[in-house]
């Protein structure tokens, strides 16, 4: 007998989805009763009794269609009687979702999904108001279109491969109010793998929101290959206003889970009281978290700050996490809170191609209050900013510091490059937060502390010319050691006068002798410089990966250019009808006195024109016998004119 080919089975087996697929039964709900009884109509709680047994529900043939066995998908739709929101009120929690089910909130009516790319403007009309939703305990299941609220977890996804997209969790059917009487704190636990909330089109956002105490929006328990994804959490449906409690965004005790992305509509808009993303190790060492995209403490456009304490906080052990990216689309804007970005006791964080203190565009201002990033534990190397292109995080506009690690000998490692940090209230990097004023050099770099306290360089002669500036300095640190140094430019000094650095010019590397009092040298080296940043700094990175503090500032001399301002020709300011022969320096007749107005006395004879000076310049050599009028001005040469005029009409009619 001929063995099938590999085609033939893949064919096969695609017909045996497709049949298998056309047996999935459709579950149609027609009321907002929450009874389990041969009443002659289909209610959500035997839908899913329905769905789990794949028998009818509810005892009469027909009530409730029976569901079809795994793996077909059944579908749960609703076609309620009458317009409007129907809003179904559970008196206990849902049974457990044990089968694969599709539930579609967008088949009852005229309700519809969000279409915009800013804001959300679906229509909704299955509400869930009561005890509580289901746990889904089967897998493969979507729930889609229904706003829900209810007094206990809103959703708990016990197993993998789960999606929640297009609801109004938490908020009221219009998405701008929390219902009175909200309670619930934990709107959506994940412990399973692979589940997705929300998703990168319009269609797929969810609204989350809650008016419990304490609450915490989403919480990734376990598991691990999980989105959130394109979400608005704790603001209202325009993504405009803040909206409910929201102590918690997001926390993650889990690894190996994606909070936005860098693909276009996948970052989450996340506003909250307390912290925007949390990573602890409640359980085990958390890792591998990526975190893009994502617009925290802002508004959804990203042009106004909404506010909250920290937008991002990992602690206790989280290690090998990435937030933001050099990829376009991969950095996060975090804004309008206290503190940007909090670290503690965490190892090989990325944090790379954010804005942070700024808006959208990373030009505009909207502060943190506190610190850009600031930095508690670190053992290991870690990175904010890179030498590859888009890696550099703009850091500017805080309140506090740009970057401030604790000075403790635990924080090394921590590298900080090609950033544009700037107009920052105080330090653009610190080793010791709090003082105002950045750690002295000493000399062969012997003290330990935060990124080993090391040593920045010093700029000893900078010039500026033709777009260029040309820089020369030295390093003292430890012997026999080669250091990255960098160069940056910013229109103004930090008030220590130390950095900031708005903008990278370029680096070199310099290797310090055998002999560290011996200081390392560069330069002369020549960069491109923008127009207007007059003031350049640097910073030295060590091979373990410690970035010093910024350097002095340099001010850059005005460059050196010949004036244009000085006229070559006559004053075109003298007045109509005057003789063409105008004095413009010496005069050569002799009155009695210097002429102040109309002469009173009469010159011997008319005036001899000289050549030209330098306005405000004597060149000429007075007549012996005459007056030197010098230094005048042209508007005083026009009154000088308007005499000897007067005299030369004097004379005709004496004549």
């Amino acid at each position: 007998m001929r063995k099938p080919t590999a085609l033939a089975s893949a064919i096969v087996a695609s017909l045996c989805l497709a049949v298998a697929s056309a047996r999935a039964a459709t579950i149609t709900v027609n009321s907002t009763a929450d009874t389990e009884a041969n009443d002659g109509v289909c209610t959500l709680r035997e839908a899913i009794t329905a769905a789990n047994t794949n028998t009818a529900s509810g005892g009469l043939a027909g009530e409730c269609v029976a569901g079809q066995a795994f793996p077909t998908v059944d579908t749960i739709a609703f076609s309620i009687t009458g317009a409007g929101v129907h809003t179904i009120t559970p008196t206990s929690t849902f049974p457990p979702i044990t089968e694969a089910v599709f539930i579609d909130g967008y088949t009852q009516g005229v309700a519809t999904p969000n279409t915009l790319a800013i804001g959300d403007n679906a229509v909704l009309l299955i509400e869930i108001n009561g005890s509580g939703m289901p746990v889904f305990a089967g897998g493969g299941s979507t729930v889609r279109g229904l706003v829900i609220n209810v007094s206990g977890t809103a959703f708990s996804l016990n197993s993998s491969n789960n999606t929640i997209a297009g609801n109004f969790i938490g908020s009221d059917p219009t998405g701008t109010a929390i219902p009175v009487g909200s309670t619930a704190g934990l709107m959506i636990q994940i412990r399973g793998d692979s589940n997705t909330i929300g998703g990168t089109t319009p269609a797929t956002r969810n609204l989350i929101v809650t008016g419990g105490f304490n609450p915490t929006l989403i919480e990734l328990d376990s598991g691990g290959g999980n989105l959130i994804q394109g979400n608005y959490l704790g603001t209202n449906a325009a993504g405009t206003a803040a909206l409910g409690e929201r102590s918690f965004g997001i926390a993650v005790n889990a690894g190996g889970n994606t909070i936005g992305g860098a693909t276009a509509g996948a970052g989450n808009l996340i506003v909250t009281s307390n912290v925007g993303i949390a990573a602890y190790r409640s359980r085990t060492p958390q890792s591998n978290l990526v975190i893009q995209g994502n617009l925290i403490g802002t508004n959804a456009t990203g042009t106004a700050g909404l506010g909250g304490n920290v937008g991002i906080f990992i602690n206790d052990g989280a290690a090998i996490n990435t937030i933001g990216g050099a990829a376009a689309g991969a950095g996060n804007l975090i804004s309008g809170g206290n503190v940007g970005i909090s670290i503690q006791f965490s190892d090989g964080t990325i944090i790379q191609g954010n804005r942070i203190g700024t808006d959208i565009t990373g030009t505009s201002p909207i502060p943190n209050t506190s610190n850009g990033i600031e930095i508690g534990g670190a053992s290991a190397v870690s990175k904010i900013g890179g030498t590859n292109p888009g890696e550099g995080n703009i850091i500017a506009f805080n309140g506090g510091n740009g970057v401030s690690i604790v000075n403790s000998p635990i924080n090394v490692g921590w590298t900080i490059l090609q950033n544009s940090i700037f107009s920052n209230g105080g330090l653009g990097i610190t080793f010791n937060p709090g003082s105002g004023v950045p750690t002295p050099n000493d000399n062969c770099d012997t003290d330990t502390g935060a990124n080993d306290l090391q040593n920045y360089p010093v700029i000893t002669s900078a010039s500026f010319s033709g777009g260029n500036v040309t820089l020369s300095g030295t390093l003292n640190s430890t012997a026999s050691t080669q250091f990255r140094v960098e160069f940056f430019s910013s229109v103004s000094c930090d008030g220590s006068g130390f950095g900031e650095g708005q903008t990278f010019l370029g680096f070199t590397t310099v290797t310090t002798g055998a002999d560290c009092n011996v200081n390392a040298t560069f330069g002369p080296l020549v960069f491109a410089i923008p127009a207007g940043q007059v003031f350049v700094t640097a910073t030295a990175t060590d091979p373990s990966n410690n970035t010093s503090e910024f350097s002095a500032c340099f001010v850059l001399p005005a460059p050196t250019s010949t004036p244009t301002n000085t006229p070559t020709n006559t004053p075109t300011n003298t007045p109509t009808g005057t003789p063409t022969n105008t004095p413009t320096g010496t005069v050569t007749s002799t009155p009695t006195n210097t002429p102040t107005g109309t002469p009173t006395n009469t010159p011997t004879r008319t005036p001899t024109p000289t050549a030209t000076p330098i306005p405000g310049t004597s060149t000429s050599t007075p007549t012996p016998g005459g007056v030197v009028v010098s230094t005048l001005s042209p508007s005083m040469l026009g009154l000088l004119a308007l005499a000897l005029a007067g005299a030369g009409l004097y004379l005709m009619k004496r004549g």
